[in-house]
């Protein structure tokens, strides 16, 4: 009677698994993947625009720049893209090498005056082509400052930029003083204002009307509001190596700057070769931006950029001139950005495209789901069918041991909350507020604390009972 019961219960489970997964694959296959990525993350503003054959082929705008105002994206919002600004340094940079203006290998001291490294006997070494591709060997930066903002020459003085290892010999990300310094060398060549000097020579060139270093509203644009972890709404913060962070624009306007990139490889590509040493788990470094390689030998060209509140991603095949861009103003866009490209690149080029570092990091964080979903289950298992086999008998109302159990389980739970969804740990271990571990780890992290909560829960079970002599 039993092995018939339970046969039953599995044939039923079995069915009712069947439909669920052809009900998933009908879904997936009639929802399109922009949809169902927003869908998943659930950023609170988004923008995408698509770019086929050297044209933008469609936008879609998604949730709302400002929650309290219930202000929706639309297509003159505009987004801080953080580091995809660098890529818009290279091509200045790039720009001004062409023109004659620039050498990619001359040293950087012969354009300075306003500040200059600190002496070291590899100097002569630290060219633009070594700060493009992140091999230059200078010192980190934050962009920390007082009540006022330096200028940029002033700014690399009071961070000590330096050398601290020989040029090219190895890669390491800089996150703004390495872009820093080709900002002031675009400053002291063109003898204006980095800023101006690109919003003239580049983004009006390239019909970018609504793109900017601005930090706020401009014009009949309306700038988003960045939302930090959980949805908490943060101030702009406002850079001065702004080469690094500070370019601002709408998915449209980036978008016509990566069919520029595309037009610029097409004419020299010189920006788009890969660099000395230079090959990571992030992708191999070109000038300013970064290349993956697909299965089939293609190469696709992509960069992400992220700040507190802002997340973004540009990637194109200027082969075909097809490529895409995500702008969002949430810390829930993190890994978005990454997914859309990946499944960008498998619904167009027919390839994923994915970061390695990005790649083996999700994966390693489904890898800790999946085990302890299995230690749930046997745990659990074991548990009831000691219970059942009456193995096991109730305490009664002997609670100490529950009590002890119950405590212990608080602090554990109330430590993993701290630790991943408060922004305590950031401020006090690197002075840096509104950042929320949560934010760099997949949805999966969700699921791994309800698993830890089952396994305790199964614990504090246990110790009402003991072992049925």
């Amino acid at each position: 009677m039993k092995s018939k019961m339970i046969s039953r219960i599995r044939i039923s489970l079995l069915v009712l698994a069947t439909i669920f997964s052809l009900e998933a694959c009908s879904r997936n296959e009639s929802e399109d993947y922009r949809d169902s990525l927003i869908d998943k993350y659930s950023p609170q503003g988004a923008s995408v625009a698509i770019i086929e054959n050297g044209k933008i082929l469609e936008v879609r705008n998604y949730g709302k720049a400002n929650v309290n105002k219930n202000i929706s994206v639309t297509n003159k919002t505009t987004f801080k893209i953080a580091s995809i600004s660098k890529v818009v340094t290279a091509y200045t940079v790039m720009k001004l090498v062409d023109e004659g203006k620039l050498n990619l290998d001359t040293p950087i001291s012969s354009y300075l005056t306003r500040w200059i490294l600190p002496p070291s006997e590899f100097n002569n070494k630290v060219t633009l082509r070594t700060l493009l591709s992140h091999t230059s060997g200078v010192s980190g930066s934050d962009e920390i400052y007082g009540k006022s903002l330096p200028d940029i020459a002033t700014a690399l003085e009071n961070k000590r930029i330096h050398l601290k290892r020989e040029p090219g010999a190895k890669f390491e990300y800089s996150e703004f003083s390495g872009f820093g310094i080709c900002q002031l060398v675009i400053e002291e060549e063109t003898g204006e204002k980095f800023e101006d000097y690109v919003v003239k020579n580049v983004f009006q060139k390239l019909g970018m009307l609504d793109t900017s270093y601005a930090n706020g509203s401009v014009g009949d644009c309306f700038m988003a509001t960045p939302y930090a972890g959980p949805g908490k709404a943060v101030e702009v913060t406002h850079y001065v190596m702004t080469g690094a962070a500070g370019v601002t624009t709408t998915s449209t306007d980036l978008a016509k700057f990566v069919i520029a990139l595309m037009d610029y490889y097409n004419t020299d590509t010189e920006m788009f070769e890969i660099q000395k040493n230079t090959q990571t788990n992030l992708g191999a470094c070109c000038l300013g931006i970064f290349t993956q390689s697909l299965p089939d030998g293609r190469r696709v060209y992509e960069h992400n950029g992220t700040l507190t509140g802002w997340n973004a991603q540009i990637a194109f095949d200027p082969h075909s001139r097809n490529g895409m861009v995500i702008v969002t103003n949430s810390d829930n866009g993190f890994y978005l950005t990454y997914d859309m490209m990946n499944k960008w690149g498998k619904k167009v080029l027919g390839e994923p495209i994915e970061v390695n570092a990005i790649a083996s990091f999700s994966k390693g964080i489904d890898n800790v789901a999946v085990v302890m979903a299995i230690i749930d289950g046997l745990a659990l298992s074991i548990l009831l069918i000691r219970v059942y086999r009456k193995k096991l008998k109730n305490i009664g109302k002997r609670y100490k041991g529950t009590i002890i159990a119950s405590l212990a389980a608080i602090i554990i739970l109330s430590s993993y909350l701290f630790i991943f969804y408060s922004d305590i740990p950031f401020d006090l271990l690197f002075g840096l507020k509104d950042y929320y571990l949560f934010t760099f780890f997949t949805s999966v992290l969700r699921i791994i604390l309800i698993e830890l909560i089952v396994f305790i829960g199964m614990l504090i079970a246990r110790t009402r009972f003991v072992r049925n002599k």
